[in-house]
C-alpha cells in the first residue's frame, strides 16, 4: 500500500502512520454508512460513503473538508459531485439530449431537513450514529469507526517459533481487539467451499501464536476484529504468502531455558543484556559473501531471525531486558507490541547518525516500574559543563578529540523503582561503545563519560535520600584485559598503565588519569566469549553491577560445540553473533 497521500493521523495505539487508510475504510464500509475520519489533532476530516443516482449502479464519494466547513457549502460540493459521476455519463450515451438536468438533492439528519443555505459545521452535523438521508437513500454515520488497515504476516514461518503479525489499525487499541489464527489448506484459494471448511481449524485465539508440527505445510489465517472500547469495526483477514515449515530443531538457547525456567521471586531480578545483531548490518551483499559467509543466507533475514529471537528472549524469563543494535522499526514493530503483550514495557534510543539503530531497554511492569530517563549522546556529553575537567585532557590530543566528536554512541539510563519495596530503586544503563579494536582509547573515553553521567545521575537520588543501586548493560567492544574494562572494575586509570597510543600518529596518550565513585565488578563473571564470529572471537558483553547488588546466579554460556556446529555466529540457531549475558541477582 503506498503511502503517499494526505497528511498524519494519530493511531490510538501511540503509532504515526500516513493518512492513506482509504483503501481499508472503502474495502470496510457498507453502502448504508457514511464513515467519518475525524482525528481530534487535524482540521480536516474526511467523509464516505456510496450513493445510487436515480437507479443507476452506486458510486463512492470521497469528500474531505474543513470541520468548520458550513453544511450548506458541503451539499453543494455534493450536487456538483453527483452531475459529475452520473449525468456526464448518461450525455455520453444520448449525445442528441443536450439539456443540462438538475441535480435534486434532499439532505435530512435525523428527520431534519437541512439545505445549502445552512450555517451549521459540517462536524456538528454528521454526528455518530446519527441518521442521514440522501434523497431516499438512509446512512448512519460512523464517525473514527476502529480499522484495521493493513496486516503484515512473516515472510518465514517455523513450527515451534512464535509468530507475531504487524497490525497497523486506526481508532482502534490493540489490547481490545480480538483475534484468530486458523490453520488452513495451502492451496485454500484454489479449492473448493467445503474443502477449505473442512481443512480450517480454530488455533488460537490470541494475538501471538507459536505454530506446532500439527501445522507444518499448511497455511495460517490471522483475523482481527479492530475494537475500540464497545466499539467494533468490520474484521480483516490475511493468509500466510508460505507454508509453516519445520524449525531448525533444538537451538543451543534452549539448553539455556533449563536455567531460566522459572520466574525469579520477590526478592530478586533476572537481568539480560544482549547484541541482537541489527538488520541493517546482518543482511547485505556484504554480510553475505564477506562477514556471514558461513551463515546461510535465510537466516540473515530479519524475518528469520526474529522468530528466534523472540523464542530466545522470552525463555530467559529476565525482569529487565537490556538490547543492543536494535533497528528503530524492529523496535516499533515488533519487539515493543510482542514484549507488551507478555508484561513488558520499553523504551529505545537511536544513535545520533544516519544508521537508524540503537539501544533498547525493557522491564517488566509486574515487578518495576520506571521514574525517569536520562539519556545521552556521548560524544555531545563531553561539551557540557560536567564534563569539563575530562575534555581539558582530552584536547591536549588534537587527533583524538576530532575522532572523538564523529562517534555516535549513545548512553540509555532509566531509573527503575521496585514495586515490591519502592524504597529500592536501579540506575540501569545500556550502552554499544565504538567497535574498532585500534581505538581503545575513545572506548576508554566513552566509559569515562558514561561514568561521569551515571556518577551524577545516582547521586541526584542519593541527595534525596533514595536507596539507588547501578547496573550497567552492554557490548562495550572491550576484553577483560582492555583499559576500558580496568577503568571500570578498578575505578580508575593510571597513566602508564595501558598502552594507549593514538592511531594515526602512535603518540602515547599519557593525560588519561581518570576515576569514578563505583566499585563495579562483572556480574556474569568472564565466560571464554560472548562474539563468536570467523575472524574473531572474545568476550565484549557485560552486566557490570555495584556493590550494593549480590548475584544469585548466572546462566552458563552455551557449549563450545553447539556454537561450532555451523562454524560461527550467527547460524540458522544462532539469530546473532553475540551470546546473551543473563544472571540474577537481589540487593543485599
Amino acid at each position: 500500500m503506498s503511502l503517499s497521500i494526505g497528511r498524519q493521523l494519530y493511531l490510538s495505539t501511540g503509532l504515526f502512520i500516513n493518512r492513506l487508510t482509504v483503501l481499508a475504510i472503502r474495502r470496510n464500509m457498507a453502502s448504508s454508512v457514511i464513515t467519518v475520519q475525524s482525528a481530534p489533532e487535524t482540521n480536516k476530516m474526511t467523509v464516505e460513503f456510496n450513493y445510487s443516482h436515480k437507479g443507476a449502479n452506486s458510486k463512492q464519494f470521497r469528500m474531505e473538508r474543513l470541520k468548520e466547513e458550513e453544511i450548506g457549502q458541503t451539499l453543494s460540493r455534493l450536487k456538483n459531485s453527483i452531475a459529475s459521476k452520473f449525468l456526464k455519463r448518461k450525455r455520453k450515451k444520448n449525445e442528441a439530449e443536450q439539456e443540462e438536468e438538475e441535480v435534486q438533492l434532499k439532505f435530512r439528519v435525523n428527520g431534519v431537513e437541512v439545505d445549502t443555505e445552512s450555517k451549521m459545521c459540517v462536524s456538528d452535523v454528521l454526528k455518530h450514529g446519527s441518521e442521514v438521508c440522501i434523497n431516499e437513500q438512509k446512512y448512519q454515520v460512523s464517525v473514527n469507526p476502529p480499522t484495521a488497515v493493513k496486516i503484515d504476516l512473516p515472510k518465514s514461518i517455523m513450527s515451534g517459533f512464535p509468530v507475531f503479525p504487524k497490525v497497523q489499525l486506526l481508532f482502534a487499541n490493540s489490547s481490545d481487539c480480538q483475534y484468530r489464527w486458523n490453520r488452513v489448506h495451502k492451496n485454500h484459494h484454489n479449492i473448493s467451499l467445503s474443502e477449505q471448511k473442512e481443512a480450517t481449524k480454530l488455533l488460537s485465539n490470541e494475538l501471538m501464536y507459536a505454530p506446532t508440527n500439527d501445522d507444518i505445510d499448511s497455511k495460517l489465517e490471522f483475523t482481527c476484529v479492530p475494537k475500540c472500547g464497545d466499539r467494533s469495526g468490520v474484521p480483516v483477514s490475511v493468509i500466510s504468502k508460505v507454508e509453516v515449515e519445520a524449525g531448525p530443531g533444538i537451538c543451543p538457547f534452549e539448553t539455556r531455558h533449563m536455567f531460566t525456567a522459572d520466574p525469579t521471586d520477590s526478592s530478586s531480578f533476572r537481568v539480560m543484556t544482549y547484541n541482537i545483531l541489527a538488520d541493517v548490518f546482518a543482511d547485505s551483499e556484504f554480510t553475505r559473501t564477506e562477514l556471514y559467509p558461513y551463515c546461510a543466507p535465510y537466516a540473515l533475514s530479519i524475518d528469520y531471525r526474529k522468530q528466534l529471537l523472540m523464542k530466545e528472549i522470552l525463555g530467559y524469563n529476565a525482569d529487565i531486558i537490556c538490547l543492543q543494535e536494535v533497528d528503530e522499526k524492529v523496535f516499533m514493530k515488533f519487539l515493543l507490541p510482542a514484549l507488551e503483550l507478555n508484561g513488558f514495557s520499553g523504551v529505545y534510543k537511536m544513535k545520533s547518525g544516519k544508521v537508524k539503530e540503537g539501544e533498547a531497554l525493557f522491564y517488566r511492569t509486574s515487578k518495576f516500574k520506571m521514574i525517569s530517563e536520562h539519556n545521552i549522546d556521548l560524544t555531545d556529553t563531553l561539551e557540557e559543563d560536567g564534563c569539563r575537567d575530562i575534555k581539558e585532557k582530552v584536547v591536549k590530543y588534537q587527533d583524538v578529540y576530532e575522532f572523538y566528536k564523529k562517534r555516535k554512541n549513545i548512553l540509555q539510563v532509566c531509573v527503575l523503582e521496585s514495586l515490591a519495596d519502592p524504597q529500592k530503586k536501579l540506575c540501569v544503563a545500556n550502552t554499544h561503545l565504538f567497535f574498532h579494536r585500534d581505538y581503545s582509547y575513545i572506548r576508554v573515553l566513552q566509559g569515562v563519560v558514561s561514568m561521569r553521567h551515571l556518577e551524577m545521575v545516582m547521586n541526584s537520588y542519593k541527595e534525596k535520600g533514595d536507596s539507588i543501586s547501578l547496573v550497567f548493560c552492554g557490548d562495550f567492544n572491550a576484553s577483560p584485559e582492555s583499559a576500558l574494562h580496568g577503568f571500570l572494575t578498578k575505578s580508575q586509570i593510571i597513566p602508564g598503565e595501558y598502552k594507549l597510543r593514538v592511531k594515526d600518529t602512535g603518540e602515547e596518550v599519557t593525560s588519561f588519569d581518570f576515576t569514578h565513585g563505583f566499585n563495579l565488578s562483572s556480574a556474569c563473571g568472564y565466560p571464554e566469549y560472548t562474539n563468536y564470529v570467523g575472524a574473531f572471537q572474545g568476550h565484549l558483553d557485560y552486566v557490570f553491577v555495584d556493590q550494593t547488588l549480590e548475584v544469585v546466579s548466572v546462566v552458563p554460556a552455551p557449549d563450545h560445540e553447539l556454537v561450532t556446529q555451523h562454524r560461527a555466529l550467527p547460524s540458522v540457531v544462532f539469530p546473532s553473533d553475540h551470546i546473551a549475558q543473563i544472571c540474577v541477582m537481589k540487593w543485599k
